[in-house]
């Protein structure tokens, strides 16, 4: 068995001197960073500095503006590219929900919730074959014939060999990742992508001429633009923008999952010192995702359909004759419409379903008052669930089984509900023949809500113990080396912020929604059964809900206040940046550039005080709501302690509550002015969804890195086939990230598949752009942000070269207050800035821009970072 080729040299061929001006046409690709930027602003941006700023030896004038039209084909992964180039061994798509005959098999697909399940718990690029059965992915025979055929060195070899198990050959999935987890990680998203077919590009195109000063050489420079915020970023909808604010509580743990799983495989393989404690930290880190996401989100949403019960029927119940005869009409109506709809082509179906429908209406009306109830209570515990189960889809499509599970607490609710109901209705205290009212529902509801705070008493008791392991273990496992430090941090962040913002924002709503809750409950006296208290029964069951509101959330302030912690560190470390992207320097640039790196460097530390002060108070809320369930008040300081705590989270949760809600309106109206005239200010969410999306497999069909790395090679093959002569990319932010991965994977992927597999679409890009190109980056935060926080994955960022991502040069652009990314090799780091452009030092060359942040790099006076992509044109 071989191994996938050695990488290629770290330094490809000299360019030409900088100095000497090459004849020929240039192609400047520019693709943008985090910000809200409109198709067309980067190139605009980047021509404009260069006809206004120019160069000293040269002169750039402005000329046409055009756009044109690209076609992009998906981009396949390797293991799916057959020895035919594109196409010969593409994976079918087929729904979740497909038939057996739809799927060309004669086995249904019954084990579709078996594979949701363990993608649940772990990421299928974790496993040998990416995926979740035992056969390798279609295409794999061609990645291993391409790897076999290419020359190997001696030592990648046996790295390879080693990793396989004894008698058993690896798979192309587990070659790629013993050769290169960040290169595998593209290919494996390119792989599980199961998007449309071919799309169209619109390419924004700005014509210019470089006229140098002393020799009068005329070339010609195009500037192309690669948009990509459509495809992964954030727009200003109110809905959308709550539905990522959910999935992005939920995907921080997923990602701190990952991070910590993919520590652990390393230090496994390695046989580090901790891989004892790794591999129950990677046990404890799964369980608590899991019981996080698919049981305590799951049970505070019971919480919230219990209490829509409550507040509907029992604001319904003054009104129950004139509803009963709404829905009596009502629902017949429908059906029958619906059915007609259906059987639009047979007028005798439709003539029997009206008149079906008309005697319905009758019956329903003549259904005795003592009787209606059921009526209104299944309509609208039907109408909720029909409700509940579209938003489970939506959250299924991110989040594997998450809809399965869902479904079984919804389903437990609702049988919960309707046997109370029933035994109301037929039992001995009731009226014995079905009869009743709403109150009987509002009591059903009222018994719900104390079942599942029970469920979430139980939840913080178990979980308080498996924190406490969790924390001791990764204390443990981060004894290996930087990078299991940076992955335990990187579990522990994800997991505090999504507990704790989920907490948080639990607690809002439910603080929202309570005096709806209360007024339905008003005019119903309820006994309670789980959470008794001095009385016997409440007259009236909204004390009893006031009541349990107030218990519940007397943690908040806790919470809250953990989550502010994080929240004060990170402001007070990143102020002084702020204040520089506003134009608001506060001290020298060396000052600015040096408390950054110093918050940066104590963060993990300040994680992990958190940590432990989470994992404690999870374990005392976690006991005192035990204590209570079994009628126990603490007393003494610890009884004055919590009765504080109590007071100050009631008297902050509401006002904090409208003012959020007040925010969140505004945000959705004036999101796009905001964005435009105060980037700062929505620029934390755009980074954290946009370092999100870098990484998110899920929905299949809208995988936002496949998406992008499919546009922006159908761009570079546009440009390659236009004959330009070379070729500069200028890249800001997150577009650094996606220009130098994509690079990098595209070199290595032509050289891996050149002699196997010489038709594939990257192989002939490649054999037009090798030697061709070079690359400026500004705000690149492959350093600061991606390799700190998922070390495994980018580990050839803390050595990369030119020769590394397939350029000629690489120059990087900073500021030192930059919060997102500055330098990439500078050691020690520069803080004061460089001198002006005059030959390129290297292959490799970090510019220091002085005081700034991170989104003015292409403003109009930075003329030094004109003057340095000149110096990559001529």
């Amino acid at each position: 068995m071989s191994a996938p080729p050695a990488p290629p040299p770290a330094h490809p061929p000299a360019p030409p001197s900088s100095g000497t001006p090459r004849a020929g046409r240039v192609a400047v690709i520019v693709i943008h960073g985090v910000a809200d930027q409109k198709a067309g602003d980067t190139a605009r941006a980047i021509a404009s500095l260069m006809v206004n700023a120019g160069a000293p030896r040269a002169r750039y004038t402005r000329g046409d503006c055009d756009s044109y039209i690209v076609a992009v084909p998906p981009l396949l992964s390797m293991v799916e590219s057959g020895p035919h180039g594109q196409g010969a061994a593409r994976k079918r798509v087929v729904p979740r929900d497909a038939s057996p005959a739809a799927a060309g098999t004669d086995k249904p697909p019954a084990v579709s919730l078996r594979k949701a399940l363990r993608q649940s718990v772990r990421s299928d690029f974790l496993r040998d074959n990416w995926s979740t059965a035992s056969q390798p992915p279609a295409g794999a025979a061609a990645t291993q014939a391409a790897s076999a055929s290419a020359t190997t060195s001696a030592s990648a070899a046996a790295a390879a060999t080693a990793t396989a198990a004894p008698g058993r050959p690896q798979s192309a999935p587990a070659r790629l990742m013993s050769a290169d987890a960040g290169i595998a990680f593209s290919d494996y998203l390119l792989f599980k992508w199961q998007g449309a077919g071919h799309e169209a590009y619109e390419a924004t195109r700005i014509r210019m001429t470089r006229r140098e000063n002393a020799s009068g050489i005329e070339r010609r420079v195009d500037v192309h633009e690669m948009y990509w915020a459509d495809l992964s970023r954030l727009s200003g909808v109110l809905p959308r923008i709550v539905t990522e604010l959910f999935t992005m509580v939920f995907r921080l743990s997923q990602l701190g999952r990952d991070a910590v799983d993919r520590a652990g495989l390393h230090a496994a393989k390695h046989r580090t010192r901790g891989a004892f404690a790794w591999g129950w930290l990677i046990r404890l880190q799964m369980a608590l995702d899991w019981a996080f996401s698919g049981v305590l989100a799951n049970l505070f949403l019971q919480l919230l359909l219990a209490g829509l019960v409550i507040a509907g029927l029992g604001l319904a119940a003054p009104h129950a004759g004139r509803i009963h005869i709404a829905l009596a009409l009502l629902l017949p109506g429908l059906a029958a419409w619906w059915y007609c709809y259906l059987h639009v082509l047979r007028p005798l179906r439709r003539s029997w379903a009206v008149a079906l429908a008309v005697l319905a209406a009758v019956g329903l009306c003549l259904v005795p008052a003592p009787w209606a109830h059921w009526l209104i209570g299944l309509t609208w515990l039907a109408l909720l669930g029909l409700l509940f189960n579209y938003g489970l889809r939506v959250a299924d499509t991110r989040f594997p089984a998450m809809r399965a599970a869902g479904l079984v607490f919804l389903g437990a609710m609702a049988l919960t509900l309707l046997a109370h109901v029933a035994m109301a209705s037929f039992g001995p205290d009731g009226a014995g023949n079905g009869a009743g009212s709403l109150d009987d529902w509002v009591r059903a509801g009222l018994r719900t809500v104390e079942y599942v705070l029970l469920g979430i008493v139980i939840w913080w008791l178990l979980a308080g113990g498996l924190l406490i392991a969790w924390a001791v273990f990764g204390q443990l496992a981060a004894r290996d080396d930087d990078a299991a430090r940076a992955s335990v941090a990187t579990g522990r962040l994800g997991l505090f912020v999504s507990i704790a913002s989920f907490v948080t924002l639990a607690m809002a709503i439910w603080a929202l929604m309570t005096t709806f809750v209360e007024l339905g409950a008003a005019h119903t006296a309820y006994d309670p059964q789980v959470f008794k208290s001095g009385l016997l029964c409440f007259l009236n069951g909204g004390s009893f809900l006031h009541l349990r509101y107030q218990r519940s959330t007397e943690t908040f302030a806790l919470a809250a206040g953990l989550t502010l912690a994080l929240a004060l560190y990170l402001g007070v470390v990143l102020v002084p940046s702020v204040l520089a992207e506003v134009r608001k320097t506060v001290g020298t640039a060396h000052a600015l550039g040096r408390w950054l790196t110093g918050g940066y460097r104590r963060l993990d530390g300040f994680v992990t005080g958190l940590t432990i002060a989470s994992v404690l108070m999870a374990c005392g809320v976690g006991v005192l709501l035990a204590l209570a369930r079994l009628g126990v008040e603490p007393d003494g300081w610890v009884g004055a302690a919590a009765h504080g705590v109590g007071e100050l989270s009631e008297f902050v949760l509401k006002p904090l509550v409208l003012s959020a809600a007040t925010a969140a309106a505004a945000l959705s109206a004036f999101g796009g002015v905001l964005s435009r005239y105060a980037p700062w200010v929505r620029l934390p969410l755009d980074v954290a969804l946009d370092v999100d999306n870098h990484f998110r497999e899920f929905p299949r069909s809208a995988i936002p890195r496949a998406r992008i790395f499919s546009r922006y090679v159908a761009l570079l093959e546009s440009v390659a086939a236009q004959g330009y002569d070379h070729v500069v990319i200028v890249a800001h932010s997150q577009g650094t990230v996606i220009s130098a991965e994509l690079l990098r994977y595209l070199q290595h992927r032509a050289r891996w598949l050149a002699q196997a597999c010489p038709n594939d679409r990257v192989v002939k890009l490649w054999s037009q752009l090798e030697g061709r190109v070079d690359l400026l980056t500004a705000g690149c935060p492959l350093r600061q942000l991606y390799a700190a926080r998922f070390p495994h994955l980018y580990e050839w960022v803390m050595q990369a070269r030119a020769g590394d991502v397939g350029v000629c040069r690489w120059v990087n652009a900073y500021a030192t207050g930059d919060y997102v990314g500055r330098w990439l090799w500078a050691d020690p780091p520069l803080y004061k800035p460089s001198p002006p452009v005059t030959v390129t030092a290297g292959p490799e060359h970090d510019v220091c821009l002085g005081s700034g942040a991170h989104t003015h790099y292409f403003d109009q006076e930075q003329v030094l970072v004109a003057r340095w992509i000149d110096a990559l044109v001529r």
